[in-house]
């Protein structure tokens, strides 16, 4: 009878460590290559059922990442490890972790880099994190690294991210939401659409600059970039984007499936140049995308962020600028004193005569209504669209502003290309005239649609649009 018993034991005590299964025939291509793969998921996909785990974790998503170690799969938001074995042609996911704490992350980044496995980001118990979190091999369990800031950040949020293992870097566009979700102002303005850079050795962040790229969906690494939306690739290192030839976006698509039966697709990687997509069943398909495939855009995919000068040269510059400052000085002096042709001080005081005669010219134009000028046509018709909206405290949606510039028959990329050129158009003029830091339209995202963004003219800014739409006298 304790015989008996002692055979239960080990057996539910295997179950629970190992269980076998039938696995996919994408994660079956990924057990066998040798090499490290960046793993990229889509949808909240169920590979193993765990007979342990709770129902509020069935469906929250399950990331894999294959090192030179093996393959290993995260429940997000449970904090466990299970690495893939294989056994007489038999596959069992065993249970590698001692976590206890669970539902803090779910929607965060699993990734490795070498044989450290790390987890970024995620929300849970109404809070948003910016942790960077690392498996200790010893204790089986996480442990928080130390970094510089918390950036938040989740998973299939449209935002981007790419993780450089030759350089052991993180980077990632911030989740631009405070980090306590029942705050009542949700939107953090200083990290909306921000690009940020972690190195994980020291663990310092720091901004590179401003996203000019919306919803973004990362496919897998590519020799030339991140392949993103399967249309476009990011080459972060040398600030570019590439558009995919027509072609290529057809032989996509056409792996993709219909659009009456598309495949459900579960993961996507690269090896060297190849794409390899499945879904968490038997369907495997890639292909091969070249640099021929590339067509270069000039849209940059950021907006780096204005670098200061060093404290060094800083103190330089102002060194010269009171040295300067002095000197002059030291002339009107001996003018008065008579000491000092009068030509040269004329000569020397001209630059200053002419900045403050363009300073008065500049006011007359402000004073004359002369604003107006400054746009063109399509750009006081858009400006003022947004404006009346603003005004009545609503928000313009895309497919409005689609319809005011002519573009609502247009494909949705040259729709997109019309309103960033127009907007940021305005903007830029409007800079010259502005007190303000921040632009005159902003945009935020939907709150029916994350995928999508609504603008409007920011409250501090609407005197200045008056001004230039001539609404009003000044």
């Amino acid at each position: 009878m304790r015989f008996a018993l002692l055979l239960l034991s080990f057996g539910l005590l295997f179950k629970a460590e190992a269980q076998e299964v039938i696995v996919p025939a994408i994660v079956n291509r990924l057990y066998h290559e040798p090499r490290e793969v960046m793993v990229f998921s889509y949808v909240p996909n169920k590979i193993i059922d765990l007979s342990d785990l709770p129902k509020n974790f069935q469906f929250s998503g399950q990331e894999l990442i294959k090192s030179r170690k093996g393959l290993y799969l995260n429940p997000l938001g449970t904090g466990r490890i299970y690495q893939l074995k294989q056994k007489e042609e038999k596959y069992a996911w065993q249970r590698l972790d001692s976590t206890v704490y669970t539902g803090y992350n779910f929607g965060s980044k699993f990734f490795h880099i070498d044989t450290m496995i790390y987890s970024y980001g995620g929300q849970g118990f109404f809070n948003l994190n910016g942790n960077l979190r690392y498996f200790n091999d010893e204790s089986k369990e996480w442990d928080a690294a130390n970094i510089s800031h918390s950036i938040p950040w989740l998973l299939r949020s449209g935002l981007y991210h790419q993780i450089d293992t030759s350089s052991k870097t993180l980077y990632v566009e911030a989740w631009p939401h405070f980090q306590n979700q029942s705050l009542k102002e949700t939107i953090n303005k200083e990290l909306k659409e921000s690009l940020w850079k972690l190195d994980i050795q020291s663990g310092e962040w720091s901004k590179l600059g401003t996203v000019n790229l919306d919803n973004i969906f990362v496919v897998g690494e590519t020799p030339f970039g991140t392949l993103v939306n399967f249309t476009q690739i990011i080459d972060l290192k040398n600030n570019k984007i590439y558009d995919l030839s027509k072609q290529m976006k057809d032989k996509i698509n056409k792996i993709l499936g219909t659009s009456s039966n598309p495949h459900e697709l579960a993961y996507s990687f690269f090896l060297d140049s190849t794409l390899y997509v499945g879904d968490t069943g038997t369907y495997l398909d890639s292909l091969v995308i070249s640099r021929n495939d590339l067509v270069s855009s000039e849209t940059k995919f950021y907006t780096p962020t204005k670098q200061a000068l060093p404290v060094s040269e800083r103190n330089l510059f102002l060194g010269i600028i009171l040295a300067l400052g002095c000197f002059c000085i030291f002339l009107l002096v001996r003018k008065k004193k008579g000491n000092y042709p009068s030509t040269t001080i004329a000569a020397i005081g001209t630059p200053s005569l002419e900045i403050e005669k363009e300073e008065k010219e500049s006011q007359v134009v402000f004073r004359s209504g002369k604003l107006m000028e400054l746009l063109n046509e399509r750009e006081k018709l858009l400006l003022d669209f947004i404006y009346k909206h603003s005004l009545d405290e609503r928000l313009t949606t895309i497919e409005e502003i689609n319809k005011v510039i002519g573009a609502s028959q247009r494909s949705a990329e040259v729709q997109k290309r019309l309103r960033s050129d127009l907007i940021g158009a305005i903007n830029d003029k409007l800079e010259i005239i502005s007190e303000s830091k921040f632009n005159v339209i902003e945009k935020q995202r939907s709150e029916f649609d994350k995928r999508s963004f609504e603008y409007f003219i920011r409250p501090e800014q609407m005197e200045l649009v008056e001004k230039v739409l001539g609404k009003k006298s000044s």
